[in-house]
């Protein structure tokens, strides 16, 4: 059987997580370059509700009827 966890043992878990969620981000790598969420072409929909795609360390977030589909897009 488990061991019910502790409220300061839960506590300690989510200031360590904030404290890695607030550190800044690293320098891009020699060559590197950011990828706007906009330019790329088509994801698969991760719902329900708003997109939960991860698309290179963002969130995709719009709304189902937004995404374009293959066989949507014409000449």
């Amino acid at each position: 059987m488990r061991r019910p966890i502790r409220k300061r043992d839960l506590l300690r878990r989510i200031e360590a997580i904030e404290a890695q969620l607030a550190q800044p981000t690293p320098a891009p790598l020699d060559g590197q370059q950011a990828i706007s969420v906009g330019t790329i072409a088509h994801h698969t929909y991760e719902g329900p509700g708003a997109c939960r795609a991860d698309l290179f360390g963002q969130a995709c977030g719009a709304h189902r009827d937004e995404h374009r589909h293959v066989a949507e897009e014409g000449p």
